[in-house]
């Protein structure tokens, strides 16, 4: 067989990350809705076939390239987590979300532009990946967990309403903003809006430990996070069917 008919593996990885880099294209530029398969296969100059050998459907095509979206935004947040042991406060982790997202065009679109397809890969991630979204979810448990063994969050707010309560404001914060904007509500500047969520934030969840205790979450909080990019890394790959024969 030759080797165009059956690529070495680097060869297929290459490949499949040229399709996504076209699907985060056409998907910024036009939407979900809009972009289709013969778009991204035209952009990365391949045959629809092609496309179907890494992504057998669309609604993976675009999963992925939204789950290479996060792994970039969770290294990132790693690296910011490395710098002070604050940095591993939820405050400081919403403010960083917050900012972390304008560095992303996959992920700003979707909170901002682009909510219906939000929706749409919302409701796909649980039967597609849904090994990834329960580990995910216990990622989180186990660092709110650390937080509570820490002393960092306070008790004004009871500890099972706790991670409810951060996970709507910031969600809040990141979708209210065009929102806001269309019925003329006068919106602060990009780094008050950042400064405002880590304020309700730490106001309404967290209490002040000492640097010791801080630093022991620091350790904790970025081997967490560090798995978590690696089981985002593992399902790209899997997602873009580079371990497979194709």
């Amino acid at each position: 067989m030759s080797p165009s008919a059956n690529p070495a593996p680097t060869e297929r990885e290459a490949r499949a990350d040229r399709i996504l880099d076209a699907a985060e294209e056409l998907m910024v530029a036009w939407g979900h809705r809009k972009t289709t398969i013969d778009d991204v296969a035209r952009r990365a100059g391949i045959g629809k076939g092609t496309v179907y050998l890494h992504f057998p459907t669309k609604e993976r095509l675009f999963l992925t390239v939204v789950l290479r979206a996060q792994f970039s935004m969770v290294s990132r947040l790693i690296t910011l987590l490395r710098e002070e042991p604050d940095a591993i406060r939820p405050s400081e982790i919403a403010r960083n979300i917050y900012l972390l997202q304008f560095e992303s065009p996959i992920i700003r679109g979707l909170y901002t532009d682009d909510t219906e397809a939000l929706g749409a890969i919302s409701s796909s991630v649980a039967h597609l990946v849904g090994d990834l979204v329960e580990a995910r979810q216990k990622v989180l448990r186990d660092y709110w967990g650390l937080l509570a063994e820490h002393g960092v969050l306070s008790s004004r707010i009871p500890a099972e309403q706790q991670y409810y309560v951060y996970s709507t404001t910031v969600i809040g914060y990141l979708v209210s903003e065009p929102l806001l904007a269309q019925q003329g509500f006068p919106i602060p500047d990009r780094t008050a809006r950042a400064d405002l969520i880590a304020r309700s934030v730490r106001l309404l969840l967290e209490q002040d430990v000492s640097e010791n205790a801080m630093r022991n979450v620091q350790a904790g909080a970025i081997t967490l996070f560090e798995g978590l990019r690696g089981l985002l890394a593992d399902e790209i790959q899997e997602q873009k069917r580079v371990k497979r024969s194709t």
